[in-house]
């Protein structure tokens, strides 16, 4: 309770507060800028015609606060004044003020505005920036990850190369020195990451971004979870007119460029990627509720690959006489004669593990194997947002984020078999869950209240589980838990290890269950937030490390 109230007085400021959200304030003057109070001013979202309306006070302010981000026709009149009218595009969780001169004359006259604003923000202190969807839109984007475009933003860099948020291409930052697992990221409002690692959860296509923004620094108590940046993302919704795309992005062999480090010996490894996908929105209801949804695949296979050392079938039977490599008597510590290992030293379970290895397929020296497996992605995802407006004074909004995808790695890592048939599959289902309520009791008190549901599954399994290859070959198994069966990790010096990846099987799937409300009280020029923020974590997870025991042979 004593941190529910702390996190209450630490809230409430008397200035704009940050949130998905933001507002349009300024001031009604007269020709020679004095107040004008009393004049009625309304704000209408040109996509929804949804309108806010405020009265300025004695000092002719006004401030509109919880605005979704668009365009909003401003719209302001006073008895024995020409109304004046002027656009303004309102970016997510930006404060707009403005100043409104009103002209003496007759209230069928008409005043319009086209000045375009400027986008510095005077009436905050935080540091960041917003990527508007101009912007996510018209830049190109290897992938199409929209969040790539956060290292536009000074501050901001890539995370360290092989560190353990980026793995497998996962979308990971450094903002102003802090660490990457510092960051926190929001989907129309409420969590969307992975606290295992504190990346993101659900990432949405291109074309369903309206825009985001990146916090880096001096961010409100609202956002005080994390000591890295801020990342917020607003999807686009559904107005009065229908909208849609219809895309597919792909490459293949006909564009393919050779690999300047594969071997020049050996076929081209192959590169085919289907990208597509399509959304829609509109109105259910004319000027009260609207639909957006999107779509996108993937569809992936690139061809990796490895130059690696193996056993030449005659050093398979103990036959080294062609090899560099010296046929040492583990009882004398002398090379056997002709470096040829007698056949009572070949031990039956040496010979089958020996066997495992691919034939070599190059006359070179060391590196006399290469291979090009195909690593496989198939991913496909969606989200469903609806909006509808319950009364003048209350909007409604829900929204569902769906991905599910699958990767084949034929290859665990530089430590581990660089020959195939010893990867792994990497199976992820992300959900992202959000309803929200905007509630005017009054011009100048406002509510929102959101609860929101996010949750990661992710796993990371051998390619031969549930085969006992150790069996196979004479070893014994460590585990009988069917999921941990396969071979044990073995390293040979001058040749490619064999067996499966040490930490696999593993899978991991973690809820996060999340309840917040803001209550906004505007008096004058001023606002003071009170919040909270409600969330609990719940994680279920197993990792078997070492389950297959591992034999190092190193000289």
């Amino acid at each position: 309770m004593k941190a529910s109230l702390i996190s209450i007085l630490l809230a409430a400021a008397p200035l704009y507060a940050q949130s998905t959200r933001g507002s349009i304030g300024g001031q009604i003057t007269d020709p020679a800028e004095r107040p004008v109070s009393g004049a009625s001013v309304a704000l209408v979202n040109q996509e929804t015609n949804q309108k806010r309306t405020a009265t300025s006070g004695p000092q002719g302010d006004f401030l509109v606060t919880l605005l979704d981000p668009g365009t909003y026709r401003l719209e302001a009149d006073a008895p024995g004044y020409r109304p004046q009218v002027q656009d303004l595009v309102l970016d997510l969780n930006q404060d707009i003020r403005v100043e409104v001169p009103l002209l003496p004359g007759k209230t069928s006259d008409q005043v319009t505005v086209t000045a375009t604003r400027s986008l510095l923000r005077t009436d905050s202190s935080t540091v960041g920036g917003v990527i508007d969807t101009r912007q996510v839109q018209g830049l190109p984007l290897d992938g199409r990850d929209f969040y790539e475009l956060s290292l536009l933003l000074p501050g901001v860099v890539p995370a360290a190369e092989g560190s353990a948020a980026s793995v497998r291409g996962s979308f990971a930052i450094n903002i102003n020195g802090a660490r990457e697992d510092a960051n926190g990221f929001l989907l129309d409002g409420v969590y969307n990451g992975d606290p295992k690692l504190n990346g993101t959860a659900v990432s949405p296509p291109v074309d369903a971004v309206r825009e985001f923004e990146v916090l880096s620094s001096t961010y409100d108590a609202s956002f005080g979870r994390n000591g890295g940046g801020q990342v917020s993302v607003i999807l686009r919704s559904g107005g009065n007119q229908f909208h849609g795309t219809a895309y597919e992005f792909f490459r293949n062999a006909i564009f393919d460029a050779r690999n300047y480090f594969a071997p020049s010996d050996t076929t081209a490894p192959q590169d085919q990627r289907n990208q597509f996908g399509a959304t829609l929105g509109g109105p259910i209801v004319p000027n009260r509720t609207f639909f957006f949804a999107d779509y996108q695949g993937t569809r992936d296979s690139t061809g990796i690959t490895q130059v690696t050392n193996v056993p030449t079938l005659a050093e398979r039977t103990g036959d080294f006489s062609q090899s560099s490599l010296p046929a040492i008597d583990p009882y004398t510590g002398a090379p056997f004669p002709n470096n040829l290992i007698p056949s009572a030293y070949l031990d039956p379970t040496g010979t089958a593990i020996a066997a495992l290895y691919p034939a070599p397929n190059r006359n070179v020296p060391n590196q006399n194997y290469v291979s090009s497996p195909a690593g496989r992605t198939r991913a496909d995802q969606f989200d469903v947002r609806l909006d509808h407006a319950l009364a003048p004074s209350s909007q409604l909004t829900f929204r569902y984020s769906f991905a599910d995808e699958s990767l084949f790695e034929p290859f665990t890592g530089p430590s581990f078999p660089l020959v195939p048939g010893y990867g792994d599959n990497v199976p992820s289902r992300d959900q992202n869950a959000m309803v929200a309520e905007t509630h005017v009791f009054t011009p100048a008190l406002l509510n929102e209240i959101r609860a929101g549901f996010d949750r990661v599954s992710l796993g990371v399994f051998q390619q031969d589980i549930g085969q006992n290859i150790n069996a196979q070959v004479g070893l014994p198994a460590i585990s009988t838990n069917p999921r941990d069966l396969g071979l044990s990790s073995i390293s040979v010096t001058g040749f490619s290890p064999l067996g499966d990846e040490s930490n696999n099987p593993q899978h991991g799937t973690t809820n996060v269950y999340q309840l917040n409300d803001n209550l906004t009280y505007v008096h004058g020029r001023h606002m003071a937030k009170f919040g909270a923020d409600f969330r609990f974590t719940q994680q279920n997870a197993y990792r078997d490390v070492e389950s297959r025991g591992f034999i190092d042979f190193l000289g």
